[in-house]
C-alpha cells in the first residue's frame, strides 16, 4: 500500500513537472516566434533601409546596436506610434520639425514586440565614427551675439540633404537624431560658416566589427556632397535656434 501511495505521488510530481516543461517550452517558443516576427518586421517592413543592427542596414537613421543603452522601451513605442510634438514657442520661421525625420508609423502590438526585440537584442559589436578630418579653430568670436538665419529656398534644400544624406545617424535636433556626433541645436551661436563647412567637406569614417562600414547605397556623413550642396546644407543648420 505504502509503495503505491509513494508510486502516485511520484507519477503526480512527474506529471506536474512534465506540464511546467511544457509550459516553459511553449513560452519559449513564443518568445521565438515573436523574436522571429520582429527580426522579420525589421528586415521587410524597411527599417533597415534607414537603420542597422549587427552590421546590416542603412545609414540614414540612428543605429539599433545595443539601444538599451541609450532609449528605454517606452521611447521607442512612441517613436513608432506617435508624431513627435512641436515645442512651445517654436520659431515660425523655421522648418517644422517634423519634417526632419517623417517617421514611420506602426499600431502598438507592433510597436511594443520591435521594442521587446530591440530592448533585448544583444549585438557583438557596434558601429564607430571617427569624426571630420582636420582642426579648424574658426569658431564665431566672442560676444557674438546669434539669430538664427530666416528660412531660404536654399536652407530649405538643405533640410532635404540633411534628412536624405545621413545626417541624422550621428547628429540630432531638437532630441531627434544619433548619438555619435554632437546636438546641432544653435550650431551657428558656437561654429561660423567656414567651419561648419570645412566640417560638412572632410567627411568622416563610419566602421563596423573593425572594417569600414557601407552596407547600402547611403552614405554617412555626406563628404561627397557638391559645394553648392554644402551651402545649401549650411544654410539649413545656420537657421536651427538654441
Amino acid at each position: 500500500m505504502k509503495f503505491l501511495t509513494h508510486h502516485y505521488k511520484m507519477s503526480r510530481y512527474l506529471t506536474v513537472a512534465l506540464s511546467c516543461a511544457i509550459f516553459l517550452a511553449g513560452i519559449a517558443k513564443a518568445a521565438d516566434s515573436s523574436d522571429s516576427s520582429a527580426s522579420n518586421t525589421l528586415e521587410k517592413g524597411g527599417c533597415l533601409h534607414c537603420h542597422s543592427l549587427d552590421g546590416k542596414g542603412g545609414l540614414i537613421g540612428p543605429p539599433f546596436d545595443n539601444i538599451a543603452k541609450f532609449r528605454s522601451k517606452n521611447f521607442i513605442v512612441n517613436r513608432l506610434t506617435k508624431k513627435a510634438p512641436v515645442p512651445k514657442n517654436y520659431p515660425k520661421n523655421y522648418p517644422d520639425p517634423r519634417d526632419l525625420m517623417n517617421h514611420v508609423r506602426v499600431d502598438k502590438v507592433t510597436a511594443q514586440k520591435l521594442a521587446d526585440y530591440l530592448i533585448n537584442h544583444k549585438s557583438a559589436s557596434e558601429l564607430s565614427v571617427k569624426g571630420h578630418g582636420g582642426i579648424n579653430k574658426d569658431e564665431v568670436p566672442a560676444g557674438f551675439s546669434f539669430k538664427p538665419l530666416p528660412v531660404t529656398q536654399s536652407s530649405r534644400q538643405g533640410m532635404a540633404l540633411y534628412r536624405d544624406k545621413g545626417c541624422a545617424a550621428c547628429h540630432s535636433i531638437g532630441h531627434i537624431g544619433g548619438r555619435f556626433g554632437p546636438a546641432l541645436d544653435g550650431v551657428g551661436a558656437k561654429r561660423s560658416r567656414k567651419f561648419i563647412e570645412n566640417r560638412i567637406s572632410s567627411g568622416a569614417i563610419v566602421s563596423y566589427g573593425g572594417k569600414e562600414y557601407q552596407p547600402s547605397a547611403y552614405n554617412m556623413p555626406p563628404s561627397t556632397l557638391s559645394q553648392k550642396q554644402i551651402r545649401q546644407l549650411t544654410d539649413f543648420l545656420l537657421t536651427i535656434p538654441k
